[in-house]
């Protein structure tokens, strides 16, 4: 059975127009997020995607203000395509716990092969989520955008998997916090495991399945043994 093509929106608030609605906006992010993947943020320039797309410099502006912009944009696009993907995995699950199970696994990478269809390639929005990741939003201007909820996707994505987390037992305390957690290392321990490894015994075999493994024993150690919290 063929699967749907999943075309999702980040917030247009992010562009300064629609770059899927030209050919050239669509080659800017197609193109785009393989440079930004080779270089790195500080090395990507949109001069520099102009060459490589061939078209002038300009005419990319017309698009996004500046590449943190274009940054937050992929990131947006990731976010949304995992929710989407760690929500049918939860649908398809005969239990609480394997549906959370699956949830961890997707976080973690851990992805089948009928993956949903997306308008760019999300193995390379999640290496470049590893990479560049916390770039989205260290810097000053943090509380602008979030005031804007341009990491709204995000947000909604730790409070899916927060409620995941307390369907397996409702009194579990600080989900939402150990949810945030949990997708964190997710991305930040590949990111050790490529470049920092002695930091991480996973990166003696860089297996993505030992990492949802390990993460869904954190998991589900946390829901089985953190004590209630006591009210005041």
């Amino acid at each position: 059975m063929k699967l749907p093509h999943l075309h999702l929106r980040p917030d247009p608030v992010l562009s300064l127009k629609d770059p899927e609605a030209t050919e050239l906006g669509r080659a800017m992010l197609v193109d785009g997020l393989v440079l930004m993947n080779e270089l790195g943020l500080e090395a990507f320039t949109f001069r520099k995607l102009a060459d490589r797309i061939g078209c002038t410099e300009v005419s990319l502006y017309k698009y996004f203000p500046n590449k943190q912009r274009l940054l937050q944009f992929y990131f947006q696009l990731y976010w949304l395509w995992l929710r989407q993907l760690c929500g049918r995995h939860a649908e398809r699950a005969r239990s609480p716990r394997e549906g959370l199970e699956h949830v961890v696994e997707a976080i973690c990478g851990v992805w089948p092969k009928d993956l949903p269809p997306l308008q760019l390639d999300p193995g390379a929005l999640r290496r470049l989520v590893i990479e560049e990741g916390m770039k989205s939003y260290l810097h000053k201007n943090v509380d602008d955008d979030n005031a804007r909820r341009l990491f709204l996707p995000y947000k909604e994505l730790s409070a899916f998997v927060a409620e995941r987390i307390t369907d397996c037992r409702a009194d579990v305390p600080w989900p939402r916090s150990f949810a945030t957690t949990v997708i964190e290392m997710a991305h930040s321990l590949p990111f050790a495991m490529e470049h920092l490894p002695s930091l991480t015994e996973l990166s003696n075999r860089k297996d993505l399945k030992l990492l949802a493994q390990h993460l869904l024993h954190r998991t589900l150690t946390y829901i089985d043994h953190a004590q209630p919290l006591k009210r005041k």
